[in-house]
């Protein structure tokens, strides 16, 4: 198996999403040019979202003006419906994730309509994007468990992406938005695609959040099983608004250097990394939720008195 890992950072987007201070464009770019110039090649910049409920990334627009100067990476936007679809195309993206949610209480609460509509809307903008030659993901969050319905079983989560794949085979990604998902879970996600010849591990990105500490537990899982495409959060920012109990992503700096400890390619330059870290955590509400930076630079973690 290939040695080569594919890391997409999601600090722009999921990262300060649930932020309550404003983050300015110039911050936010500010902080993406040194992400990737750690050698992140991936990274998700931005929702096009209803800026009422989510007013953090009401910039989408002027962020992306500028984003594309920024040489060597692949940008991408989540959407999560055909308007969403049209303006982030219209700002110049190319990759694009859809969202569903793989319980139908929580795509109520997140998307206001149930799954069955997310899919229908899913045709609708993988026909536009087989037309304008966009990339798609889709990305169902709550992927193991949902905090208003509880574990979401294998078989249900496989049927969801089943589902999508007979629209059309588009990548897929896995979400554990409220962090409590266990390795045996993904394992068995992970086999019965396998089983059911649904989806190559090349096509599957695994979005783990580490509220309980068990984000790298469960990339190893992945891991094992064939899986080359992680996301995270430098600095380990992150949370869902809709999600309660979502804390912050698994951080950027602690899967690279978990992944280069067990002999796995990056291409990430972990001062410079380290160095991102430093800016992200100013723009969180929350004390450092990572591992790496409070063991390597612990002043930059200390909380003011």
């Amino acid at each position: 198996m290939s040695k080569k890992v594919w890391i997409e950072d999601v600090t722009g987007r999921d990262g300060l999403q649930n932020e309550p201070k404003p983050v300015s464009t110039a911050q936010k770019l500010t902080l993406i040019r040194k992400i990737a110039a750690a050698g992140l090649t991936r990274i998700q910049a931005t929702s096009f979202v209803h800026p009422r409920w989510v007013p953090q990334l009401a910039d989408a627009e002027e962020l992306a003006r500028h984003l594309f100067e920024i040489p060597g990476v692949r940008f991408s936007a989540l959407i999560p419906n055909l308007k969403g679809y049209e303006r982030a195309v219209a700002a110049g993206f190319r990759h694009l994730e859809f969202v569903i949610a793989a319980s139908d209480t929580f795509n109520h609460k997140n998307l206001n309509r149930s799954t069955q509509e997310s899919f229908a809307l899913l045709e609708q903008v993988t026909r536009r994007a087989l037309q304008d030659g966009v990339e798609i993901r889709v990305g169902f969050s709550n992927a193991y468990h949902c905090p208003f319905e509880g574990t979401i079983s294998a078989s249900a989560l496989v049927s969801r992406v089943r589902t999508a794949r007979e629209i059309h085979p588009w990548p897929v990604s896995f979400g554990d938005t409220d962090g409590m998902a266990f390795p045996g879970q993904v394992r068995e996600a992970l086999q019965l695609l396998q089983t059911g010849s649904i989806l190559k591990m090349d096509d599957l990105g695994l979005h783990f959040h580490d509220t309980y500490g068990r984000g790298l537990a469960n990339v190893l899982a992945g891991l094992d099983l064939g899986v080359r495409n992680f996301d995270s959060t430098t600095g380990g920012l992150g949370g869902c608004p809709y999600c309660p109990g979502a804390s912050g992503n698994l951080a950027t700096e602690d899967l690279a250097a978990f992944l280069a400890g067990m002999g796995y390619e990056t291409g990430v330059d972990m001062e410079k990394l380290l160095d991102a870290a430093e800016l992200a955590i100013t723009f969180s509400s929350r004390p450092y939720q990572g591992h790496l930076l409070r063991a390597m630079r612990p002043n930059a973690c200390a909380v003011p008195q």
